[in-house]
């Protein structure tokens, strides 16, 4: 009995054994499944893809470690490298790069601005300044050094009231109505410094834009760039201050730069840090802007964006390579009967204009739209370069005679087959029908109402008219009456 029962026993608890260890290994495999799923969901909050290197065909970019970025070619406003760039993040005192442009053009480089209390004392702890004291004076020039050069927080308060007439606030408004000018959409400056705020917020493609203005000021691209702030003593302050860059791409820096020529940098806890740079070669500008880098690889990133931009990309000329453009169902007439006479071409490319083009690409691979918005002057239309939706320029289409003759729509070999010596001459069809039908509309309904008028006084003739008719005859007949008895 004992033997049987034991039996029984283990029999009893292998089946639990049985039951239990499946169960246990499903509950270890959906563990482990949740744990993958979760490790894998956070990877993209992680890692940032560069936007640009999913283009067909473009040149790709290099890992950078913001969490914003963007490379920008100056003169067209085309985007080589993007990375999250319409991503909201906080320019810390890169902002002071507005404030200089407008204190630059709003007063005189030797005008003396007086420190207030306020300017002064509102400086928080921590926060880079020069040690000014309340009353005294520098120029316009000296605080644009000292912002641009070392981020002294109390020469851009100071700048700002002198601007402002008094206001931080009035210049304030003018930062933001500046900003907009340039087409940010996605900016708020609640101060002149880049002190931190939840409502003092850019984006790294605004900053580029921002920058496209900066880096046309060469005065204030060498102030940026100076190793060193050195202010004597004068009648407005009595001490001699030295204060160095804290950039490391300034002149003999550590990331010192062959082709740069202009930088300014940013850095709050929140911010992270921030960097927006100028670098020209071989006539290409790039604006490189690197917002909330956690671990401060700015200035290896910028090197790097720059590098990747002259080595992949070039400035070609519009007007040297178009041969065609479509505008959809109006396209641009051409012939060899010049319809006005013995004339020159009616229109020409703007012999300026240059389009940013990738190495990778050929300038017959870009899509050209004809575009009449924003023209501006002796502007007819423009034409809108692009690559696989990404913009990389435009050419104006003036109106006057062009220096040589572009035959639109022509393809080579037909160039050959046209009879030399004739003129073309290039006229916007859509344009020219929809004006002549409604000269031709208003015509019609003129000559229509006249022909109603004339049908009306025939069936309802005037009865004032016809009164005074009929009173006029019995006038005339009553005088002949009395004339001849």
């Amino acid at each position: 009995m004992r033997k049987s029962v034991s039996v029984k026993k283990h029999r009893v608890n292998y089946k639990g054994r049985v039951f239990t260890l499946p169960l246990v290994i499903f509950m270890v495999l959906s563990f482990s499944l949740k744990s993958m799923a979760s490790e894998v969901d956070s990877v993209p909050e992680e890692i940032s893809e560069v936007e640009t290197n999913e283009i067909l065909n473009w040149p790709k970019g290099p890992e950078t470690s913001g969490r914003s970025v963007i490379l920008m070619e100056n003169s067209t406003g085309a985007i080589l490298y993007a990375k999250n760039i319409h991503e909201r993040c906080y320019p810390a005192a890169m902002t002071a790069i507005v404030t200089s442009m407008l204190a630059a053009e709003m007063c005189d480089l030797d005008d003396e601005v007086e420190f207030s209390t306020q300017a002064v004392r509102d400086v928080p702890s921590g926060v880079v300044n020069i040690a000014i004291d309340p009353g005294e004076r520098l120029s316009v020039g000296e605080c644009l050094q000292a912002i641009l050069i070392r981020g002294a927080a109390e020469c851009g308060f100071a700048l700002a009231e002198h601007c402002g007439g008094g206001s931080r606030d009035a210049f304030v408004k003018l930062m933001n109505s500046r900003a907009a000018s340039l087409g940010c959409t996605e900016t708020s400056f609640t101060n002149p410094v880049g002190l931190h705020s939840e409502d003092h917020y850019t984006t790294a493609y605004d900053m580029a834009l921002i920058g496209r203005d900066f880096f046309d000021n060469e005065l204030l691209c060498k102030y940026s760039l100076q190793k060193t702030l050195h202010l004597y003593p004068s009648e407005g302050q009595k001490d001699e201050i030295i204060e160095h860059n804290a950039s490391g791409m300034t002149i003999g820096g550590a990331y010192e730069y062959e082709y740069l020529i202009g930088a300014r940098t940013g850095y709050t806890e929140e911010a992270g840090y921030c960097l927006i740079a100028g670098a020209e070669k071989d006539g290409m500008r790039l604006i490189a802007v690197i917002m909330d880098d956690g671990s401060d690889e700015r200035y290896e990133d910028a090197i790097a964006l720059f590098d990747y931009g002259f080595s992949n990309f070039t400035m070609v000329n519009a007007s040297e390579n178009e041969k065609s453009y479509n505008i959809g169902s109006g396209v641009a007439s051409y012939g060899t009967t010049d319809i006005m006479g013995d004339s020159s071409p009616m229109f020409s490319l703007d012999k300026n204009d240059r389009v940013l083009l990738p190495l990778t690409v050929e300038f017959s691979d870009l899509t050209g739209t004809i575009s009449y918005d924003g023209v501006t002057g002796n502007e007819a239309a423009r034409i809108i370069y692009s690559y696989e939706g990404t913009y990389l320029g435009k050419c104006s289409i003036l109106f006057g005679e062009p220096s040589d003759s572009y035959d639109f729509g022509v393809k080579p070999e037909e160039e050959a087959a046209e009879e030399p010596g004739k003129t073309f001459v290039f006229i916007n069809i859509a344009m020219v029908a929809l004006i002549s039908a409604i000269i031709a509309a208003g015509i019609l309904l003129l000559m229509g109402l006249h022909k109603l008028y004339k049908r009306y006084r025939k069936v309802h003739p005037n009865w004032r008219r016809q009164y005074r008719k009929e009173r006029h005859r019995s006038v005339f007949s009553r005088w002949g009456n009395k004339k001849l008895k």
